[in-house]
């Protein structure tokens, strides 16, 4: 009986942690220094996913991560500890870009 509560804890632990993700999507076809924000849907956040789809003609900076230019397929985990989730992107060396993020938290 004490094994079957046990299994049944974790089971509801595991619905209860993987229902609360809700993906935040921004699009940006004008590349230049900017910040998106958004509120966690999580009371407390520990990690920042950052899905990065598009292209762009040369390297830019996420978060302060660069990422290459050309086609861009990447994701970025991110520790992240605030109710308030900030996305900095600055341009570095990239003129021409469009580009989709779909953000969430865990």
């Amino acid at each position: 009986m004490k094994k079957l509560n046990s299994i049944g804890f974790v089971i509801l632990i595991l619905i209860y942690g993987c229902s609360q993700n809700e993906i935040t999507t921004f699009q940006l076809s004008h590349l230049k220094d900017t910040s998106f924000y958004f509120q966690s849907e999580i009371l407390h956040p520990t990690l920042l996913e950052i899905s990065v789809s598009g292209y762009s003609d040369d390297s830019f900076l996420v978060n302060n991560i660069r990422l290459r230019g050309g086609n861009i397929d990447t994701v970025l985990k991110i520790d992240w500890y605030r109710d308030t989730v900030a996305i900095s992107l600055k341009r570095y060396r990239a003129t021409i870009a469009s580009l989709t993020f779909n953000c969430r938290t865990y």
